[in-house]
Formats: structure tokens, C-alpha cells, sequence
């Protein structure tokens, strides 16, 4: 169910839905936040979230100098289940044509020190690739469920690492989720295809 809420700023949608909401389809696809990972188009995603995301091109450079390149579309301030959120959705366009929109670019000025680096794409770009598949889905709650609520509602992870002081990882492969919990900033929940 998708209600439209009239704020100060914009029309903001809710989704009536919770990030632990996790379909496993009979082909072996995942659903959350009514998105099929490898299905559901960007513009259906615009659809179903109400507006247009903001589409950049993120760069990132490995240990070994590589560079990997993902188009994604970040939607801020949506309300899932009752709570503020942004979700970040990731692409399905081969590493070549990522390259591709990089090299078309202009103004392309990048900062030395960062491994990350996030640049505006152009309406041209953003209208060619509205029909790809979402590949991912990043989602970040504007509050901290805390440990208990996320056991109680995902499970045990398969997997808990701590990382270092300020941040776990926790893994549930049969979801295609990989949750960074975090002290000091808010928590990713990462839904990816299954492998």
C-alpha cells in the first residue's frame, strides 16, 4: 500500500512495508521495499517510490589501484514503515558501459585522498538508462533499530563480524542481506541478489 504524505517541502511516500519484509521468489529472486532485485526497472522504482531519485555515477578505487564503477539512485527522506529512510539503488549496466558514462562526463574533477568519488550525470544519461534493473538496494533508517530488534526481526546472522570498535557486519545469505551496524552513524542494511 503506497499513501502520499503533503509536507512543507514535497510530497513524501510511505511504503508500507519494513526493511525484515524480505520475499524469496519461486525463481530465486529477492523482493523488498517492492523491488525485485534483476526485474524491476528504474522508472518503475520512480514509480513506486513517487518521484525521481538523484542519479551519479560512484567511482571506487581498490587496494590494487582498480577503479569500480556503479550508477546508482539515491532517494532521500522516503517514510518505510513509519520511519524517515533513504535508500540508494545500484544499476544493472556491465563495468564497459559504466566506463563508458565516465568517459562522457564533463567536468570530471576529482579529489586525490578519497577512494570514493560521486559524479552528477546528466538528464541524457539518467532518461538511457531508466529501463535498466535495480542490481541492489542500500537501505539507511534515520534510526537506530538497535541489535535485539534486528535478531528478533531478521534472525541469528550466519555471520557476525566485528570490524573494528565502532562497527559490526552481519550476514543472512539466505536474504541477500549484509547489515553495517554502526555506533556512531546510522546502520546499512545491503540487499543484494542471492548467489
Amino acid at each position: 500500500m503506497m499513501i502520499a504524505v503533503i509536507g512543507q517541502h514535497e510530497q513524501t511516500t510511505q511504503l508500507d512495508t519494513m526493511p525484515w519484509d524480505v520475499d524469496r521468489l519461486e525463481n530465486g529472486s529477492l523482493r523488498v521495499f517492492n523491488i525485485t532485485l534483476g526485474k524491476t526497472l528504474i522508472q518503475e522504482a520512480n514509480q513506486i517510490f513517487a518521484r525521481f531519485g538523484k542519479t551519479q555515477l560512484l567511482v571506487t578505487t581498490d587496494v590494487d589501484k582498480n577503479k569500480i564503477y556503479q550508477l546508482i539512485t539515491t532517494y532521500d527522506e522516503l517514510i518505510i514503515g513509519g520511519l524517515i529512510a533513504k535508500i540508494e539503488l545500484t544499476y544493472q549496466v556491465t563495468q564497459e558501459d559504466l566506463k563508458k558514462i565516465m568517459d562522457s562526463l564533463e567536468n570530471k574533477q576529482t579529489q586525490a585522498d578519497t577512494k570514493t568519488q560521486l559524479y552528477s550525470v546528466n538528464k541524457n544519461i539518467e532518461m538511457q538508462y531508466l529501463n535498466t534493473p535495480v542490481a541492489s538496494i542500500i537501505y539507511i533508517p534515520s534510526i537506530d533499530y538497535g541489535l535485539e530488534t534486528i535478531r528478533q526481526n531478521f534472525g541469528q546472522a550466519a555471520e557476525e563480524n566485528q570490524l573494528n570498535n565502532n562497527e559490526q557486519l552481519w550476514y543472512y545469505p539466505e536474504m541477500g542481506l549484509q547489515i553495517y551496524i554502526h555506533k556512531t552513524e546510522p546502520d546499512q542494511f545491503i540487499y543484494a541478489p542471492l548467489k
